[in-house]
């Protein structure tokens, strides 16, 4: 039970108490379900319906022929199951006098105290603290493709119809390495170098039209996020894969 009420029990006898009480309930209306289902004599079911409600510590109701049935208009609150609401700073006898449960002093002790909801003391809030991303207010954050960039100057330095990439680059010494694995040409300057095919994963408009203007080419790499200019080897198929049509048709030979 609440705090406050009279018939607060305490310890493992009071434990027992409520569970007998819970039990003689949950058996009294199940008895009234019976009886409203399929019905009794007058006097059998107004006996035992007096009976099951002492037991259950319910209020009487008699289940006869003319006896009322429970509907929404007649259905209430068990006693002790409902209480009045806690009258605060009306005296220390009813029960939350002088501070009112909320402690002596401090901003959350006032009437309107305490902070917005996400306030943390004046550091930057979580809310803020996270990466923004346009649509979503809490979402991953801008996310774009950094490129390593290749100038038209490097271009120049370049022999006439060479094919030309970044490893290209950095074994003529024209570029070193850089932390990113794919690059753009970017323009800015004059390109001089003629017939070049340029290897890279992105070029902009203006350095596309000068390098088509001196009649080279433009080859598109993919762009991944581990790219590598290495071509690795293939690794030959096992001869039971699927894949491998020339093991089968060395083993469809060996069988016939």
């Amino acid at each position: 039970t609440a705090p406050g009420n009279p018939t607060r029990m305490v310890g493992r006898q009071g434990t027992m108490r409520r569970v007998s009480v819970l039990a003689n309930v949950t058996l009294g209306l199940s008895v009234c379900i019976l009886f409203l289902k399929y019905g009794l004599p007058s006097a059998e079911s107004a006996l035992l319906g007096s009976r099951v409600a002492s037991m259950s510590g319910m209020r009487s109701v008699a289940v006869g022929a003319e006896a009322e049935r429970f509907r929404l208009a007649n259905l209430s609150p068990q006693p002790g199951s409902t209480h009045r609401r806690r009258r605060l700073g009306r005296g220390y006898s009813a029960g939350q006098g002088g501070s009112c449960g909320k402690g002596m002093r401090g901003q959350n002790s006032r009437s309107g105290g305490g902070v917005r909801t996400g306030f943390e003391g004046g550091q930057t809030p979580l809310y803020r603290r996270l990466p923004k991303y346009p649509g979503r207010p809490m979402g991953p954050g801008h996310q774009y493709t950094r490129f390593g960039v290749i100038k038209l100057d490097y271009l120049n330095q370049m022999p006439d119809g060479s094919v030309v990439d970044f490893p290209a680059l950095v074994d003529a010494r024209v570029m070193t390495d850089t932390k990113e694995n794919i690059h753009k040409v970017l323009g800015g300057g004059e390109l001089t170098a003629k017939d070049l095919t340029v290897r890279a994963h992105g070029i902009s408009e203006s350095a596309l039209k000068a390098l088509e203007a001196n009649g080279g080419k433009f080859e598109q790499l993919p762009i991944r996020k581990h790219y590598s200019y290495e071509v690795k080897e293939k690794k030959p198929l096992h001869p039971r894969n699927k894949k491998n049509k020339e093991a089968k048709k060395v083993m469809a030979a060996n069988r016939k």
